[in-house]
């Protein structure tokens, strides 16, 4: 019996979790940003 498919489903499903816990990550931290951005621009910094 030939495990390879599993194999390869798994590998897949993780490498697509990595890329959307990146591109979630990324965007989070684009909205910090945009964030603290505009808490120095109320200050006046």
């Amino acid at each position: 019996m030939s495990f390879l498919p599993y194999l390869f489903a798994a590998y897949t499903a993780v490498w697509i979790g990595i890329f959307v816990y990146l591109m979630r990550l990324t965007r989070r931290t684009q909205e910090l940003e945009d964030e603290v951005r505009e808490l120095r621009h109320r200050l006046g910094g």
